[in-house]
């Protein structure tokens, strides 16, 4: 005998999507409800009270999706919506995924059965916003976290990082002493972060009076990964770049790990700056780019929380500021430039 699951199997639906179809939500698309009526039709499936009971039950809980990243940006945006979820009595189910299939996973299982009320995704660029929606259910609040959804949905808020604006402060820090080469450590293509902060950064190199040898090394947001590709490109080249702009503070750890190694002096022989603005990054003196971590777990918080009281609510785009904190590894303008030069200001972002 065919049960929930072997509909949610053959649609690749969620069994709180297949409860909304078997119990006439006018939430449910029609392309959805006709795929469920047509696979409940040739799977000869009868759906049972316990299975629907079980579908719709109500949670007090927020699904929270993040990729496996062992740094202090997660850490501390968990904090942060901790703080929220404690002050409103509701409880965080917390998941990691390493790629796509672990992703999907992930989403089904959290919106499934009604495990979560509401959920917040962290990069989940493997996969579309429709995609996610699909996964979800047509009515399961929706946060996204360092992602613009690509689709007007009325439940899918996003709270995002000035990334763009970020990274052109932190390349136009760098350029004020006039290095003759600057190194881009990116993160993974794919993140979003990582694809604003590079359109910031090229931005702020297009705006210096002077040329500057640009050298772009894509990486993952790690610190063994920064050091891997760091110390690789060093190897081949031979030569050190007179500045380092890493895309987070992890990845600039691993690239002082390089330099430290081969005895260059920070910030003399090279100036390096990170993004995040970690606790380690303070403790060891690394300029960074300062995010609000936990503000943004804690707005992300607030956003599901409001969700789940209310779900007859706008969609809601938040974004943080990000700003320069000079520490350091990068050195104090001593030479005398053009006064112009250290007034130019960032420029708005052009609109889509």
């Amino acid at each position: 005998m065919a049960t929930l699951y072997d509909v949610c199997e053959k649609t690749g639906f969620s069994t709180a999507t297949i409860s909304r179809v078997i119990n006439g939500s006018e939430l449910v698309r029609e392309a959805t409800r006709d795929r469920v009526l047509e696979a409940i039709e040739e799977l000869n499936y009868s759906p049972n009270h316990a299975a629907r009971m079980l579908a719709g039950q109500k949670t007090d809980t927020i699904g929270i999706v993040l990729p496996v990243i062992a740094n202090g940006y997660i850490v501390q945006v968990l904090s942060g919506i901790d703080n929220v979820t404690r002050e409103k009595n509701l409880k965080m189910m917390t998941s990691f995924y390493h790629d796509e299939s672990d992703l999907v996973t992930t989403i089904k299982c959290l919106c499934g059965e009604g495990r979560a009320s509401a959920i917040i995704l962290m990069n989940t660029t493997f996969i579309t916003t429709e995609k996610v929606r699909e996964l979800a259910g047509d009515d399961m609040p929706i946060i996204l976290l360092s992602q613009v959804p690509e689709v007007a949905d009325a439940s899918i808020d996003s709270v995002l990082i000035d990334n763009y604006h970020g990274a052109y402060h932190a390349v136009e820090h760098l350029l004020e002493r006039r290095p003759e080469s600057l190194l881009l450590l990116t993160g993974a293509e794919h993140i979003y972060d990582s694809q604003e902060r590079l359109k910031g950064a090229r931005q702020a190199i297009q705006d210096a009076p002077y040329d500057v040898d640009l050298t772009i090394l894509s990486g993952e947001f790690r610190h063994d990964r920064g050091r891997a590709v760091f110390e690789e490109y060093i190897t081949k080249q031979g030569t050190f770049p007179d500045a380092i702009f890493a895309f987070n503070d992890d990845m600039a750890l691993g690239a002082l790990d390089v330099l430290n190694k081969n005895a260059k002096v920070i910030p003399e022989d090279v100036q390096i700056i990170g993004f995040d603005n970690t606790e380690i990054a303070e403790y060891i003196g690394l300029s960074t780019i300062r995010v609000p971590m936990e503000e943004i777990g804690e707005e992300a918080g607030r956003l599901a929380a409001k969700r789940i009281q209310s779900k007859d609510v706008k969609s809601t785009s938040v974004t943080f500021k990000a700003s320069l904190e000079a520490r350091k590894t990068t050195a104090p303008l001593k030479i005398a430039v053009d006064p112009e030069w250290l007034r130019v200001s960032c420029p708005m972002k052009a609109s889509a």
